[in-house]
């Protein structure tokens, strides 16, 4: 590749990620925001998603524990993987 090519290309792809950083930073300001969210409302219906349910056959607690585990893990990689992006 010619070198004046590759330097129109790089202030470009320079300018291009100066005006792009800010939008970026709003939007995953957001999404951290709408998982903290949804965190939030986990916690509070937690007894409602991940109690005992009688329709159920052998519904023991510790599958109604690893149902939550497994949500939450999720979640919570999810919410640092956003964080760590912002």
């Amino acid at each position: 590749m010619n070198i004046l090519v590759t330097y129109r290309v790089m202030a470009f792809m320079a300018v291009i990620e100066q005006a792009g950083l800010p939008a970026l930073r709003v939007a995953f300001t957001i999404a951290v925001t709408i998982f903290l969210f949804g965190g939030y409302v986990i916690f509070r219906k937690r007894h409602q998603f991940f109690d005992r349910d009688p329709n159920v056959a052998n519904d023991v607690a510790v599958t109604r524990h690893n149902r939550l585990e497994g949500i939450l893990f999720v979640w919570g990689r999810l919410t640092l993987v956003l964080i760590n992006i912002l």
